[in-house]
């Protein structure tokens, strides 16, 4: 019963929140993305690379204003920006759906980018203020992982009744129900100052040190690599012999295998420190990346692949998340590599683009080799600054006694 409890969050509002804000609201386009992208194309008539320009141009504002109000998440009123971004997104996709130019909706689209920036940031600073921020990380992507499984069916039958209207339209309704759960959210930020990671006075790491450079280079870097992946496991998927509705299918599928991810992030915790599982997180989700992109010779090494991409996604999320929490108690360096994890989302798929066409799906695996050696290489730096900064407490502690 005991054991039972640990494995509980310590504040079910604060993770609910939290989980609403970034991922309900900030990064729920990213569920979105597949189908937004076939609907944009069908309805407006664009080709692939125009569908993923303005795809692209929402992340980056989302990135823009996530990075912008980051040095702020230590004194910001956090609840209150989550509310008012989330409300932004809102009204910006019931506008959506009722546009039909392309340019008009791109600068709608741009403005809901700014509203998801918001509640990114809000909601990745909020982990910061739990008693455990891997435990919190690992639960917040338990109900992503969730939310996941459900809106890939909701998305899919939305676009196919009412087209790209009725997909701005489903988005908005999951919107709001995250906006009820926003209302739980704590207003400033909790220092606990028995917590051996939480740093003072000059010590305190600020967005320009080398731990928080580095942490946010190695969120970029992952989350590229997904979605250098991600925006072409489709395509892969139909070479290999498969139909839109059986990828449909082995999607959704996968999705339901993902909370197995998070919930081994949240059960073993920092039970062997943070370094083997952040190491182990990264090179799983790199190895399956190369097994569905290289596999369009091989039905079975893409299926199998597919079915690990959210396990293996949300196991190392949930890891680098809190190692980003862990660095700063006042949030503000969780919310900055958030803003970079999105800048990722938007720099991927233009990337696979370019080397597919010079190489093909080769050259896209060499791609997405060296992004996993970049990610393994940037998070030495704050898994370094975490274990100097436990042997130190370590010695205070020591000290004291």
């Amino acid at each position: 019963m005991k054991n039972m409890r640990q494995l509980l969050p310590d504040s079910w509002g604060l993770v609910f929140s939290a989980f609403a804000s970034a991922y309900g609201v900030g990064l729920l386009a990213l569920l979105a993305l597949p189908f937004l992208v076939s609907a944009i194309m069908k309805d407006l008539q664009l080709d692939a690379a125009q569908a993923g320009f303005l795809m692209s141009a929402e992340f980056i504002f989302t990135m823009l204003a996530s990075l912008l109000v980051a040095p702020a998440m230590g004194r910001a009123p956090r609840r209150t920006l989550a509310l008012c971004g989330a409300v932004v997104v809102i009204g910006a996709n019931l506008v959506s759906a009722s546009l039909h130019d392309v340019y008009a909706l791109a600068v709608v689209r741009c403005i809901a980018g700014i509203g998801a920036g918001l509640c990114l940031s809000c909601g990745n600073a909020s982990v910061a203020s739990a008693k455990n921020p891997d435990q919190a990380a690992g639960h917040m992507n338990i109900l992503f992982v969730g939310l996941m499984a459900i809106v890939m069916i909701a998305f899919a039958e939305a676009m196919a009744a009412h087209g790209l209207a009725g997909l701005y339209y489903a988005i908005a309704a999951t919107n709001v129900v995250m906006l009820v759960f926003i209302c739980f959210m704590p207003q400033r930020a909790i220092a606990c100052e028995q917590m051996p990671h939480f740093q003072h006075g000059a010590n305190r790491p600020n967005l320009f040190s080398a731990a928080s450079i580095c942490m946010m280079l190695a969120m970029f870097c992952f989350s590229m690599r997904d979605t250098m992946g991600w925006a072409f496991v489709e395509q892969v998927g139909v070479s290999v012999g498969y139909t839109s509705e059986e990828l449909g299918r082995l999607f959704s599928l996968q999705s339901f295998i993902g909370l197995l991810g998070p919930l081994a992030a949240a059960i073993v915790g920092k039970r062997f420190g943070m370094r083997p599982p952040v190491i182990i997180g990264i090179l799983a989700t790199g190895a399956v990346s190369l097994g569905y992109v290289l596999g369009e010779h091989s039905r079975p090494m893409y299926t199998l692949s597919v079915m690990m991409i959210s396990t293996t996604y949300f196991y190392a999320l949930a890891y680098l998340t809190a190692l980003a929490a862990s660095l700063d108690r006042e949030g503000r360096i969780a919310a900055a590599s958030g803003s970079f994890l999105t800048l990722g989302i938007a720099v991927g798929p233009a990337l696979t683009g370019l080397l597919a066409e010079q190489g093909g799906f080769l050259l896209v695996g060499w791609g997405l080799a060296a992004m996993v050696l970049l990610t393994l290489l940037a998070v030495m730096v704050p898994l370094a600054a975490i274990r100097r900064e436990e042997v130190s407490a370590g010695g205070r502690v020591a000290t004291a006694a």
